[in-house]
């Protein structure tokens, strides 16, 4: 069987052909709409507009994908057709990055007591990260012979449960507002590369060979048991046909994490906030398997004399299991196994901000956003609140992140009864659209979004109770100058219980 084979083979290119440094999770909308409390999530300190916050057993749903360099415009010549070669001139020599998100929350509830609120949530959060040398599409160009490097080329794509615990205090009496979480977390499944070089030369004087020469670390693990499955291929016995099955293999590799915040009340209508968030880290001990990879071997083309009365998907089938016939035991000699436990670290995320209440109804923001992985990342965003009374708000903003500054912001919540639904899209421009045509590649007149390298959403239900008056709420008004024999000094009233 073809998979069996050739599983470590494939799964280790497949690999090194897609690895990170951009997070795909960065939201900047949400930042700036604290009547929800998942705005917690970006800031522990924002205080809510309602006592009590539930999700609905729908969970809220996040998605997010960004990268640097493929859009349509980039693959695209000027009259209309794909051109690949075209695309691959546009890239970085090395910084390029590709970066995809996914995250559910399962629950959350938030609850005020006195001058204080608790909360507890859950989410399911997964997240991959890219980062790629030009080299490695320039290797994939027709034609091409010479010396290609993929030294870089790496990969961290993590998933994991959260559980969380969070805290918020506003003291009557100060212009601070502080916030904190606890999150335990419980690893479910990791795969990332260390200090890949990768050099391949191209001979295509006959048929295409490929001198391959590849050195570094496969780090994977998984939430099973680790002694019941030590390998990649003991995993062909794994078999879930029922909840109770999964329970039973699930062996979750445990970590921690913390997330940190407050506010300042500067003026009556200025504040800033700030808050640190992922600092905290998932320890990979269960199923865990360690590559070390440090090989020399040579691909050399094949050639086949075709009979079109034969099945085609057979002969290739054939062709393939020749070639990882050929150069799978060859590869796998340079590979040392072993089963260490590893650890990963959360891409640690830092926000500054300002807000700006213009009139009770209507603020202004801006944020400057920081990311640690790998290097750093910085991002900024502008944006605006209205609320149009009682029943909807309405947030936009503007946010320039890794070489993408054509990104608006849209943030909608609807307040029917005791609901809140809410959508939230962080790009909503297409950087315009264009109509594609290629006959080769059989596209007629399909429409595209022309610039857009990057689209975040997300969407949910909450119940909320209890509104707090808008009076009585950090970071949006309630100081009021107040006599102490001579000085005037800022004073924040207790909450309206």
């Amino acid at each position: 069987m073809i998979f069996k084979n050739t599983r470590f083979f494939v799964l280790f290119f497949a690999t090194l052909a897609f690895g990170n440094y951009a997070y795909g999770q960065q939201e900047f909308t949400l930042y700036h709409m604290p009547s929800l409390a998942q705005s917690t999530y970006l800031n522990p300190a924002v205080v809510p507009e309602h006592k009590v916050s539930i999700s609905l057993p729908v969970p809220s749903l996040f998605v997010g994908f960004n990268n640097s360099s493929i859009n349509v415009k980039a693959l695209m010549s000027p009259d209309g057709t794909v051109d690949y070669n075209k695309f691959v001139e546009g890239l970085k020599e090395n910084k390029n990055y590709l970066g995809a998100g996914v995250s559910g929350e399962l629950f959350h509830i938030r609850v005020k007591a006195a001058d204080n609120f608790f909360s507890l949530s859950s989410r399911v959060i997964a997240d991959a990260r890219v980062h790629y040398p030009r080299d490695l599409f320039a290797l994939a160009s027709k034609g091409v012979t010479g010396n290609f490097s993929l030294s870089g080329l790496a990969i961290d794509a993590t998933s994991y449960i959260e559980y969380a615990a969070g805290f918020t205090r506003v003291r009557p009496d100060s212009k601070w507002t502080y916030g904190a979480r606890i999150k335990w977390l419980n690893g479910l499944a990791n795969i990332q590369t260390k200090n890949t070089e990768i050099d391949v030369n191209v001979n295509g004087e006959d048929i295409y060979s490929y001198d391959i020469t590849a050195k570094g670390l496969v780090n994977i693990g998984a939430a099973l048991d680790g002694n019941k499955y030590k390998t990649l291929d003991d995993l062909s016995n794994l078999e879930i046909n029922s909840f109770k099955d999964a329970l039973n293999e699930f062996k979750p590799n445990n970590g921690i994490a913390t997330d940190l915040g407050a506010t300042f009340q500067f003026t009556e209508k200025l504040s800033f906030g700030a808050s640190l968030l992922n600092l905290g880290f998932i320890n990979w001990k269960n199923f865990v398997n360690n590559y070390q990879i440090d090989t020399h071997f040579v691909v050399e083309g094949v050639t086949a004399e075709v009979d079109f009365d034969t099945n085609l998907d057979s002969l290739f089938n054939a062709q393939v299991d020749s070639l990882v016939q050929a150069y799978g035991d060859q590869f796998k000699e340079g590979v040392d196994t072993t089963f260490n436990s590893y650890k990963t670290w959360l891409p640690t995320q830092l926000f500054l901000s300002a807000n700006y209440q213009i009139t009770p109804k209507f603020n202004a923001t801006a944020s400057v956003y920081t990311e640690f992985h790998k290097g750093v990342s910085v991002g900024t965003v502008v944006g605006a609140n209205y609320r149009f009374g009682n029943t909807f708000d309405l947030t936009a903003s503007w946010w320039w992140f890794n070489r993408s500054a054509s990104n608006l912001g849209i943030g909608m919540v609807f307040k029917p009864w005791f609901g809140q639904i809410y959508i939230i899209m962080d790009n909503v421009l297409p950087g315009g659209l264009v109509k594609v045509s290629d006959p080769e590649l059989e596209i007629n007149n399909l429409w595209l979004p022309y610039g857009a390298k990057n689209f975040n959403l997300r969407a949910g239900i909450n119940l909320v109770f209890g509104k707090i008056r808008e009076a009585n709420r950090l970071p949006m008004n309630g100081l009021t100058k107040k006599k102490d024999g001579k000085r005037k000094y800022l004073y924040k009233p207790p909450f309206k219980h």
